[in-house]
């Protein structure tokens, strides 16, 4: 590593997942600081160690204390570590046994996500590497509150400025409130009010929503984070004999295909031919467990392939990430789900960003109204009603037309939405509380 420079800027950085391939919450940061060290900002590092050590620059990792902490991020490195599944398996069956005890007595004192303990290891090594790196601000990056939690007390005992970037909303109005993890969150983002120099959101949305909490504030920024523009020189989009529609990410129950199988099934009856060039890819994992209970009664024969999660190959030497661009890039159509629950207003998918910049048309399943349906609609993209299965079924048909036709929608005008871009305007919102 590099002696700094005397004149060189540094920001200590708390992001608890870091270099964790293919995390959104991980990419955010990550991707962020190559155009951060060429604006000879130095970052100081402190993150979990779920994700691998970097060497350009002082990282340190630490664990949380607590045993929901432990267990969370040692199974994340069993797996990172050992390639044996029967291995990986076994090791963690012996963490979880060893832990599951003082689990349970954590379980009944506290419910709270597995990190919210980090901030207690992170704040008192922080503490020693402000002290020893001297940065001109904090600047807490997550994911888990338990990192803005950090920030926070980090801030009070050092009185360096607080740069505090959420990257989902803390908490919901319409949520219910449920025990210690919500009356936590409400009580951080507070505080992240209150204390925090600047204080950055992902949507106007979601900043609009915290100031309707706490009240008006300045220096409260929308900063898209946008994403890193690609190496795809080795791959290029080619129309093959079968039309691929593709999901990169995680399902889950408020974010799943329901309506995409069942436009398909409507279709397929309608039109039997269309089976034989049909492909739906899911990449990222498993289906949800409503994806799969739709399938059941409304089938797709053969037509549902599951790639599971893309790792590191080392045949090639590819990270899972660069195997998920590679696959984006040679997508007919790429299909982004919005998510059915109460905050899908307040957040925009990340992978909306990588998506962008590999240049495919994107079929959204929106929230009507949303700011992601604004993206998408400006953008010339297919974009419907996630809740309105006949809109669904109509735009689903539109892309199969399109692309039978050799004549599916493409972006004209190449993406905005670039780390690089973020990372300027991110500089110039220090710029303003140094």
């Amino acid at each position: 590593m590099a002696n700094p420079d005397q004149n060189q800027r540094t920001w200590l950085i708390l992001a608890h997942c870091f270099n964790m391939d293919g995390r959104a919450a991980s990419q955010t940061i990550t991707d962020k600081l190559p155009s951060l060290m060429a604006a000879d900002i130095r970052p100081v590092v402190l993150s979990a160690p779920t994700g691998d050590r970097d060497g350009r620059f002082p990282h340190y990792q630490v664990i949380s204390p607590v045993p929901s902490g432990i267990l969370f991020e040692l199974r994340h490195i069993i797996k990172k570590r050992f390639q044996s599944r029967g291995v990986e398996k076994g090791l963690k069956a012996v963490l979880t046994i060893a832990c599951l005890p003082f689990l349970i007595l954590e379980k009944l004192l506290l419910q709270l996500d597995s990190q919210w303990s980090w901030f207690i290891s992170a704040t008192l090594k922080g503490s020693a590497l402000v002290k020893q790196f001297e940065p001109e601000l904090i600047y807490s990056t997550a994911g888990p509150p338990s990192t803005h939690a950090a920030g926070y007390l980090l801030h009070r005992l050092t009185g360096k400025p607080w740069l505090a970037e959420v990257h989902d909303p803390l908490i919901q109005d319409v949520e219910t409130p449920r025990w210690h993890n919500y009356y936590f969150k409400k009580w951080l983002e507070k505080k992240i009010w209150e204390h925090a120099a600047a204080v950055i959101y992902f949507t106007q949305q979601a900043r609009q929503s915290a100031q309707d909490r706490n009240g008006e504030r300045e220096r409260a920024f929308v900063l898209r984070p946008g994403a890193l523009v690609p190496d795809l020189s080795a791959v290029r989009y080619a129309r093959q004999a079968t039309m691929h529609i593709g999901h990169f990410g995680s399902l889950a129950a408020e974010r799943n295909l329901g309506c995409l199988i069942k436009a398909l099934h409507a279709l397929l009856a309608e039109n039997p031919a269309w089976k034989d060039f049909l492909k739906l890819d899911i990449f990222g994992g498993d289906l949800d467990a409503v994806s799969l209970d739709v399938l059941r009664h409304y089938p797709l024969e053969g037509l549902v392939a599951c790639h599971g999660r893309l790792e590191y190959d080392p045949a090639t030497e590819k990270s899972g990430r660069q195997q998920v661009l590679e696959a984006m890039c040679q997508t007919d159509v790429l299909l982004l789900v919005h998510g059915l629950d109460a905050a899908a207003g307040e957040y925009i998918p990340s992978k909306l960003y990588e998506y962008l910049l590999v240049g495919r048309p994107i079929l959204g399943l929106v929230a009507s109204g949303s700011e992601l349906e604004g993206i998408l609609r400006s953008s010339g993209h297919y974009c419907v009603d996630q809740t309105d299965q006949s809109a669904v079924k109509q735009a689903v048909a539109a892309a199969i037309h399109d692309w039978l036709a050799n004549s599916l929608r493409s972006p004209q005008d190449p993406s905005a939405y670039t780390v690089e871009s973020t990372v300027g305007k991110l500089i110039e919102i220090a710029d303003g509380i140094c």
